[in-house]
């Protein structure tokens, strides 16, 4: 059995799990019937399908494939003849706004200054080669941590910077703070709570499809804004006011 390090971790919580693993096997049927895709996996190579008990993976896994295939509803057009949901997959042609973009899970990439290699969960990128900070347009990332806190934010908006995208998001299992969302959205880094420890819990955990929803909004949303771009640019014009002085 797979176990996480706190013993009150989203492992255990069954409905949660139960609830993600069933709006997967919803989102991968509504893939293959609307998207020019072959075969989507789960563990051990095993197609996807409902009636299929719960992997036995962690939390994040189901995160993060629930978030991918979220990308993939939402998006105009995909191609791809195998996803493998729960573990590296990629490049999925994906077509947004008329523009063709790769979506790719669990690939290693160096920073654009620091050469740091960093992991992301899911990365879209402009480009069919391998993702690299010239290519990443946008990051999505699952975290299944209590007490995601300012440690968590700015470490991520470190990776952010060297890799140099235009959008960041996080999911927490958890819901975070308002402080550190707000401390985020700051940074410009999109913080989002999937919603299991709030009043919709019932309504995530009682229909599937509600959790589909959520996913697929909130990623599109912050697709369109690019906060992290925007945080970018306007730290970059802060920066250099300070150096020339105000003016004369």
């Amino acid at each position: 059995m797979i176990t996480d390090s706190l013993p009150d971790s989203a492992y255990y919580d069954v409905e949660a799990r139960a609830a993600l693993w069933s709006a997967i096997c919803i989102a991968s049927n509504d893939v293959r019937s609307q998207f020019k895709v072959g075969s989507i996996r789960g563990v051990d190579g095993a197609e996807i399908c409902t009636g299929v008990g719960v992997p036995d993976v962690k939390t994040w896994r189901l995160v993060e494939a629930l978030s991918l295939l979220g990308v993939i509803l939402r998006s105009q057009d995909a191609t791809a003849g195998v996803i493998q949901v729960l573990g590296k997959t990629g490049p999925i042609d994906i077509r947004e706004e008329g523009v063709v973009r790769q979506l790719w899970s669990q690939q290693t990439l160096g920073g654009e200054r620091s050469s740091l290699g960093a992991r992301p969960d899911l990365i879209v990128t402009s480009s069919p080669e391998p993702p690299h900070p010239g290519n990443a347009v946008r990051i999505i990332e699952a975290k299944c941590i209590r007490g995601l806190g300012t440690q968590t934010v700015r470490s991520e908006f470190g990776k952010a910077y060297d890799l140099q995208v235009a959008t960041y998001l996080i999911w927490g299992f958890y819901s975070p703070s308002p402080k550190v969302i707000a401390g985020a959205k700051a940074l410009g880094i999109d913080l989002q709570a999937l919603g299991f420890d709030t009043d919709d819990r019932a309504d995530l955990v009682g229909e599937p499809k509600n959790l589909i929803y959520r996913v697929v909004y909130a990623q599109e949303e912050a697709r369109k804004a690019q906060r992290f771009a925007g945080a970018l640019q306007e730290a970059s014009e802060q920066a250099r006011r300070k150096l020339l002085g105000p003016p004369r």
